[in-house]
């Protein structure tokens, strides 16, 4: 008996020994693979224009409040719209013109901007602008906006879902910009504005007007565009409007419609102030879609934009748009409209799962085997609803 007893002490020592070692060896190979996929998931973040931190695609709102450099408007729908649509805007502009037309802007429409950017040559305190190493000048409108747009990508794109271009000279209602935005996907390669057809094949947006591109046509724009010069040009000279509207083309981002139910126009390359309601010569054999002629109005009544206004009319815009009021006039335009579902969207709109990552980003050979959308080359006779 007294041999029998230290026989099983150290049994049981050895059988604890090796339960430990067990044990050991268990968590060991657990905190491997919980390591692992730490590190997976942070590389899929990073590689993806997309991270995870972003709204997810089943979800219609953004988990956080969108960054703002102003307060939303206090109108209910607005506001909500405000923090679920956020557009940066990027105002070209230049020294001569910072406190003629682009001041103005800051004191008007920009201030409802989920963020408000104005891209100049020179720095200036008041405006809050960024100086770009470009020459100013019509003629150099191209480099320009080139260099503005990659500063706009590397500085912001993952805090904003909308990217708008506008001019110093240009007035946007952002809630009507918003509220049609709302029903379009951020994560397709489309953009829009008033489609011109003249130089493009695919159509072009009017760069007076003011376009806005969606994240992942931006995304496009910079990673495959503006690092292929087959696609999108070097040169410091061009039409900026034409020349933005080739590089887009030629990386599969859709130049969308934006008209109204009606085929009027919600981009408006001029102003109502000076051309109502028949707008200049210019404008009707520029256009890529025929006017319809069942209306004698110039512009929809959900504009979004209107170009080639002074500083007084900027205010003057402002008093009639937010301000004037008409008594036993009901105005409200009623609910927003339907997101429009996966199902449903045009396949000219659709994109894979995977094209939101790098690795099938990277895998593209720019003018060789981007998809290119079907394009419609005709325009009809008369808009149909």
């Amino acid at each position: 008996m007294m041999g029998v007893r230290p026989n099983r002490k150290r049994l049981e020592l050895m059988l604890m020994l090796l339960i430990g070692l067990a044990w050991g060896l268990l968590l060991s190979e657990l905190m491997k693979r919980t390591r692992w996929q730490n590190t997976a998931d942070r590389l899929k973040e990073e590689s993806s224009p997309f991270p995870s931190s972003q709204r997810s695609r089943n979800l219609p709102t953004p988990p956080t409040t969108a960054p703002s450099t102003t307060n939303p408007p206090p109108d209910i729908q607005a506001a909500r719209l405000f923090n679920e649509t956020r557009v940066l805007c990027m105002v070209l502009t230049s020294p001569k013109t910072h406190h003629t037309r682009a001041i103005h802007i800051k004191r008007t429409w920009g201030r409802r901007c989920n963020k408000l950017i104005f891209m100049s040559t020179k720095a200036d305190k008041e405006l809050g602008s960024v100086a770009l190493n470009v020459r100013e000048g019509y003629s150099n409108l191209w480099p320009k906006t080139r260099a503005a747009l990659q500063y706009v990508y590397k500085h912001h794109f993952q805090k904003y879902d909308w990217f708008l271009k506008a001019d110093d000279d240009t007035y946007v209602i952002m809630e009507n910009l918003r509220a049609f935005l709302h029903t379009h996907n951020f994560r397709e390669p489309v953009y829009f504005g008033n489609k011109f057809r003249q130089h493009v094949k695919e159509g072009y947006m009017s760069g007076g007007a003011g376009y806005v591109l969606s994240k992942m046509a931006l995304h496009r724009l910079v990673k495959l565009g503006f690092s292929n010069s087959s696609i999108c040009t070097n040169r410091n000279y061009g039409y900026e409007d034409v020349e933005l509207g080739r590089c887009l083309a030629g990386v599969g981002v859709v130049g969308g419609d934006s008209r109204d139910e009606h085929g009027l126009s919600r981009f408006i390359p001029f102003s109502p102030l000076h051309w109502y309601p028949q707008p200049p010569d210019w404008y009707q054999p520029l256009l890529y879609y025929t006017s319809p002629d069942n209306s004698s109005d110039c512009c929809s009544n959900t504009a979004i934009s209107f170009h080639y206004n002074n500083a007084q009319e900027f205010y003057v815009l402002e008093y009639i748009i937010y301000k004037l009021r008409i008594f036993g006039i009901n105005r409200e335009l009623g609910p927003l409209p339907k997101k429009i579902s996966s199902g449903t969207t045009s396949n000219h709109f659709r994109t894979s799962n995977d094209e939101t990552g790098h690795n099938a980003l990277i895998k593209m050979v720019p003018g060789k085997n981007v998809t290119k959308p079907n394009y419609r080359t005709k325009t009809t006779s008369k808009f149909k609803k």
